[in-house]
């Protein structure tokens, strides 16, 4: 989408379901989610409802995808694009057919 994205070597691209409509801002690109447990790389543009990241190698489509949690915290977001935590995390949208929410004692 938009050519953004030219990869080097052979690639296992995924696309996740999730894009600027639901609070995933497209200054993002560059910023690691976790799919399958292990940081990938968003890569491309951010649609209105899904961007792609960089696979380690070819997984299962539905591979869980974390955005936020796990290890990976939304300060990292944040301090890719020149922000505050808050900015990103009062952005988000969830619908229960699509995303999990659990909170946790901080």
């Amino acid at each position: 989408y938009g050519r953004r994205f030219v990869a080097e070597r052979p690639t296992w691209v995924g696309l996740v379901p999730v894009g600027y409509a639901d609070g995933f801002r497209r200054e993002l690109i560059g910023t690691e989610v976790l799919v399958a447990g292990e940081r990938c790389r968003a890569v491309g543009t951010v649609s209105m409802d899904s961007f792609a990241v960089e696979l380690p190698r070819e997984l299962p489509v539905g591979e869980a995808v974390t955005i936020v949690g796990d290890g990976l915290a939304v300060e990292e977001h944040a301090r890719l694009i020149g922000t505050i935590n808050y900015d990103i995390t009062c952005r988000i949208e969830s619908s229960p057919e699509r995303a999990e929410r659990e909170v946790v004692d901080a």
